[in-house]
């Protein structure tokens, strides 16, 4: 082979994969335009949805939505991101949790949850579940029932609350998360966005400067 044909061989090459990067960054630029196009309707599908935990005051119409797991390493590790980063802007903003119980125990953790609800103590049950992730949700041994000798933290009518467990269904509402995270192509957790648009990356300076561009634009 010449030279010259090297040279059209690797030319080739460079122009297929700056067109392969160019559809991906359209493509992904259509799925943002969707996507906060969604988020700004009243209803907000299906970011949002009436049954989720909702919190903030939100006078700067700035939507935070967050898919988690509660057995997710993850979603654990970013927890205080989440929390320092709301309470600095609880007034500006709005914070929606929605379920994606992508591992073995979530169900049951979800069932927790869902009864802390009924006593307004869904942020304080959440913090302790993440407090205590690695004593109750090992890989190798996980034991979700520890939960419960740990959740008196959270400031709970422990008597109220297992009555309240025993009678909560929640096969339908992690239905509908589930649902929605596969129609905004959500497979992992945690998975967060403002207005709409995507957190490409899980740190503090990231997720803060979305918070706020959505806020000061």
């Amino acid at each position: 082979m010449n030279m010259s044909n090297k040279k059209i061989i690797v030319i080739s090459i460079i122009l297929l994969i700056v067109g392969f990067v160019t559809a991906a960054k359209l493509y992904q630029f259509s799925i943002d335009t969707k996507n906060q196009e969604l988020a700004a309707t009243k209803k907000g599908a299906p970011f949002v949805r009436d049954h989720s935990p909702i919190f903030g005051n939100n006078k700067n119409k700035v939507t935070i939505v967050e898919f988690l797991d509660p057995e997710c390493e993850s979603c654990s590790y970013f927890h205080p991101v989440v929390k320092k980063v709301f309470e600095e802007y609880k007034d500006e903003t709005r914070l929606v949790y929605r379920y994606l119980a992508n591992h073995g125990n979530s169900k049951f953790v979800v069932k927790l949850l869902e009864a802390s609800r009924l006593q307004n103590k869904f942020k304080e049950t959440l913090d302790v579940v993440f407090k205590y992730q690695e004593k109750w949700a090992l890989h190798n041994d996980p034991k979700p029932e520890l939960l419960w000798d740990f959740l008196p933290e959270a400031g709970l009518d422990m008597v109220k609350f297992r009555m309240d467990f025993e009678n909560i269904y929640v096969n339908n509402l992690l239905k509908m998360d589930k649902d929605d995270a596969s129609k905004l192509s959500v497979t992992g957790t945690p998975t967060l966005y403002v207005n709409g648009k995507l957190l490409k990356k899980l740190d503090y300076e990231t997720f803060l400067e979305l918070v706020e561009s959505e806020i000061y634009k």
